[in-house]
């Protein structure tokens, strides 16, 4: 099953609480993940690292949400590791 969420750190947060599975993948527009500084993409990738999921972007998705798929769902064809 895929959930949204408004910001990749909300997705986080999920995760965090336990209302996201371990193993889980969380996507993000890929504009959006470009965007950012290297300080901040390594601080995401390394909390998602330590939360255990992984983080991938999607160059078809939209810059204003961020997709939560459980381990189980198989990623696009699109998604690329970060």
């Amino acid at each position: 099953m895929t959930h949204r969420y408004t910001t990749l750190g909300e997705a986080l947060a999920a995760v965090d609480a336990g209302a996201v599975p371990k193993g889980s993948r969380i996507v993000v527009s890929w504009a959006w993940w470009d965007a950012l500084s290297e300080a901040e993409r390594n601080t995401y990738q390394s909390r998602c690292d330590t939360l255990g999921v992984r983080l991938s972007t999607d160059h078809r998705i939209s810059r204003h949400f961020v997709e939560v798929s459980g381990p189980e769902t198989l990623p696009l064809s699109s998604e690329h590791r970060t």
